[in-house]
């Protein structure tokens, strides 16, 4: 999903979304991500993955005033990096979780989470793809721009349950391992949120 192809969406919906109707919402967003580090598992050193953009969405249905109901996917393309290994891979997270708002005169601040999976996924065809069990926990601003469309700025902390020792990116052998029981990612984004 490209930049451009989530700023049409933005500004299609905005265009089109009329005033009075606000039971679901859309936030396309731009994000950084920084990752715990691994070890080789062949020689224990520790690899460290590469802190890169991210792209995701979400998408949400108002249970109240103060409550959404989300559903989130967040993707980032990155590196494992060592001095003896360079390899590409995208991870993705799906969540369904929630938004809780507060309201302070203009500024709304807010906690948010979910449970889901993490889609783990080599740019290499050699090596396998995982998929684990995760969760996410984050809190922010939402800025209100119109009556229908606000900037939503959030942190936002992912956790991939992990085997202790458990590997990724295999193929007879395997490149790395994870040091604990959780994976660990965090991400600073900002998005656009349009009601509808």
């Amino acid at each position: 999903m490209s930049r451009h192809y989530l700023l049409a969406i933005t500004i299609l919906v905005t265009q089109l979304t009329p005033a009075y109707a606000q039971d679901y919402e859309i936030t396309p967003y731009i994000g950084w991500r920084t990752s715990s580090s691994l070890e080789d598992a062949e020689t224990g050193e520790t690899i460290d993955l590469k802190e890169t953009d991210s792209l995701g969405i979400i998408l949400s249905m108002k249970k109240n005033l103060d409550t959404n109901y989300d559903f989130l996917f967040s993707r980032q393309n990155t590196e494992l990096k060592s001095s003896t290994v360079t390899e590409s891979l995208r991870i993705d997270y799906y969540h369904l979780g929630g938004t809780i708002f507060y309201d302070y005169d203009k500024l709304h601040p807010f906690v948010s989470g979910g449970l889901g999976a993490t889609h783990i996924s080599p740019a290499n065809d050699a090596f396998s793809s995982e998929t684990k069990f995760s969760l996410s926990v984050g809190g922010g601003l939402k800025f209100p721009l119109t009556q229908n469309v606000g900037l939503r700025l959030e942190a936002r902390g992912y956790g991939t349950v992990v085997s202790s020792g458990g590997t990724i990116m295999c193929s007879g052998g395997c490149v790395a391992k994870f040091t604990g029981t959780l994976f660990m990612q965090f991400e600073a984004l900002a998005g656009l949120s349009i009601a509808f």
